[in-house]
């Protein structure tokens, strides 16, 4: 939890970053637990406006020492277009890059109401939600590393995530992952557009209320690539529990006219496992250095990743 030293600078920074018309008296806190690359509380304020009184809910997102080696400038900059757009994401109130305040950069944000439990009710909802994603302009976006050629898509992400588990390796590569990455290079498919992929679409990340979709959330891994990846994620690891493959698939094409050819699926799910082993690799990373001594980092860094990288040898050796 955000201590009681960090309470009176983050109450400080809010009055300046709000803009309010005095002192912010944060009244209660409350960890919001989910996910794992970020910190997130629910802060319930107030403060002198300039119409009176001001209570309203707000939420911090902090980040945690490079934890799934992302950061939270593009996750910012991502949201703010976003909603510049008019989808349905929280609007971004402030962005501290710094250090100085809760020791991690963080950014705030409006709270909005609504559960992310799976609600089948609003499923299919969501599947039209992350198509019109795919459809946006992604000249909105021009900051995101643009693919250049038909592979690219595919190619960007293995090394960036190839990258990303040896720039974190605590003992020896495994072969495994060396010829399994070979193998996602050797067969990187051809993309017929590029569209903005979300990078952990599925049950979890994504509000609903009153059987309407409130936001989509989590950010983090959002970039310029295949809508494929996004659909192999969904019907592979976040959606896997609720509906089988062979659901998700009829699903996505009576929604959205997409149809996935079993040979893409196949690829994009060993990408999605891939990246699962390197993202895992950040927390044996940051539990070994001893940055935090925290079970759940072990847990994830060994357990963890050990299935994922089981899975992406089943998927494509």
């Amino acid at each position: 939890m955000i201590n009681a030293e960090q309470h009176a600078a983050l109450a400080d920074y809010l009055a300046d970053a709000l803009r309010t018309q005095g002192p912010v008296e944060i009244r209660g806190e409350g960890r919001i637990a989910m996910g794992q690359s970020r910190a997130m509380y629910v802060l319930d304020l107030a403060y002198p406006g300039s119409s009176g009184p001001v209570e309203r809910q707000v939420v911090v997102r902090v980040e945690q020492w490079g934890l799934l080696g992302t950061n939270s400038r593009d996750e910012v900059r991502i949201m703010q277009a976003l909603h510049g757009a008019d989808f349905p994401v929280a609007r971004i109130l402030a962005y501290e890059p710094s250090c100085d305040v809760l020791d991690q950069p963080f950014f705030v944000m409006e709270f909005v109401a609504g559960k992310s439990a799976f609600d089948p009710e609003t499923v299919d909802d969501y599947v039209l939600a992350l198509d019109r994603l795919h459809g946006l302009d992604t000249g909105d976006f021009d900051f995101l590393d643009q693919p250049q050629e038909k592979r690219d898509s595919a190619l960007l992400q293995v090394e960036r995530w190839y990258g990303l588990y040896r720039s974190c390796l605590v003992e020896e590569p495994s072969p495994f992952v060396e010829e399994a990455t070979q193998w996602l290079r050797n067969h990187a498919p051809v993309s017929q557009r590029v569209a903005l992929v979300h990078g952990d679409p599925g049950p979890g990340n994504y509000m609903h209320a009153d059987g309407r979709i409130s936001a989509l959330v989590d950010w983090e891994f959002t970039h310029l690539g295949d809508p494929d990846e996004d659909w192999a994620y969904l019907i592979a690891m976040r959606g896997a529990p609720y509906f089988s493959q062979a659901e998700w698939l009829t699903r996505i094409e009576r929604l959205t006219g997409h149809e996935i050819t079993p040979e893409r699926l196949r690829y994009w799910k060993g990408l999605n496992f891939l990246k699962g082993v390197a993202v895992d690799q950040t927390a044996h990373r940051i539990y070994v250095d001893r940055v935090v001594a925290a079970p759940n980092l072990l847990a994830i860094g060994t357990g963890v990743h050990l299935n994922a990288l089981k899975r992406l040898c089943e998927t494509v050796l």
